[in-house]
């Protein structure tokens, strides 16, 4: 059974791939990280709170934990644009098909092959399926793209060919 899948990487499609990296391979380091920011909140609002009668200074404090806020919340978001400005050109779809022995990936004019043992994290959002390659690298696959086959075959084929469950990431 050949499978193959078509996908744009989209805005959705590169916040799906930071989710993904984010909740598992740099689980450890986003934490120490959210931990920090919530510090910083913490302590903008109270300078705010304290320097009430200076409205200038009260008014920079709070937008500092607002903007940090705004920052924890779309973190994925930010991430995934940011990935899309770093994106060599023609990267915007790309084609994979999936062999007994490697997957393949077509983008403008490139092809490359990937092994299933490169695979860290294998992990599954409402859209897509996302390979985790490294901290810093992910590929998603579309599944309304998929071919060959429905998601739960293509699911434990996955799983079967990397050796790793398919892990769910939340929405």
């Amino acid at each position: 059974m050949a499978f193959t899948c078509n996908t744009t990487y989209n805005s959705r499609a590169l916040a799906a791939m930071s989710r993904v990296v984010r909740k598992t391979v740099r689980v450890k380091v986003n934490r120490c990280a959210k931990l920090f920011s919530w510090l910083i909140i913490v302590l903008c609002l109270l300078c705010a709170c304290i320097s009430w009668e200076e409205p200038w200074i009260a008014a920079s404090d709070a937008v500092v934990a607002v903007l940090l806020l705004l920052i924890n919340w779309k973190e994925d978001a930010i991430n995934g644009f940011f990935a899309r400005r770093r994106a060599m050109p023609g990267m915007e779809t790309a084609s994979a098909a999936f062999y007994p022995d490697y997957y393949e990936v077509r983008i403008a004019g490139a092809v490359t092959q990937w092994q299933y043992s490169k695979v860290l994290v294998l992990a599954e959002t409402g859209d897509y399926f996302v390979f985790a390659l490294g901290k810093n690298y992910a590929q998603a696959f579309e599944k309304a793209g998929l071919e060959g086959g429905t998601e739960e075959e293509f699911r434990r084929w996955l799983e079967e060919k990397t050796g790793k469950q398919m892990r769910k990431i939340g929405r």
